[in-house]
């Protein structure tokens, strides 16, 4: 082949196929057999199930982990709870003790859907707030 500059181009009739299409087996997404490409395909709806699959799944990680954070919440208030029990029986109660355990009652509570844990992370905080009016009426 002889490169003339960049303006020329080369008579490749030669090369083409009879047929004019692509090689034998090839074909683009969408086309049929000898026909053109289709340009506008209706959207399958097995995406759209598809998210709404991914989305339940978030759902079910969102449960379980608004649950870990509620224990988790009422396990630190029950640590706060007896070391300020062992903080009458020793040396007294410190004011950061106090603040620290009305801090910890301010913060938001995740909803819990068990009515059981709910009950039980209601009773933590209420033995909490009722710790923390006796030694704020104290202090």
């Amino acid at each position: 082949m002889k490169v003339n500059g960049p303006s020329a181009t080369s008579n490749l009739s030669g090369v083409r196929r009879a047929g004019g299409g692509a090689a034998p087996g090839f074909a683009l997404p969408g086309q049929i057999e000898g026909g053109p490409a289709q340009v506008n395909r209706p959207v399958a709806a097995s995406s759209i199930a598809t998210v709404g699959a991914l989305l339940a799944l978030q759902g079910e990680d969102d449960i379980a982990e608004r649950r870990k954070r509620a224990t988790r919440r009422s396990t630190n208030l029950l640590d706060q709870l007896e070391g300020i029990r062992l903080a009458i029986l020793g040396e007294g109660v410190s004011r950061e003790q106090v603040a620290r355990l009305s801090q910890s009652l301010r913060e938001h509570r995740d909803a819990v859907d068990d009515p059981a844990l709910n009950a039980l992370l209601d009773d933590v905080e209420l033995r909490a707030e009722v710790e923390l009016a006796k030694l704020e009426r104290a202090l």
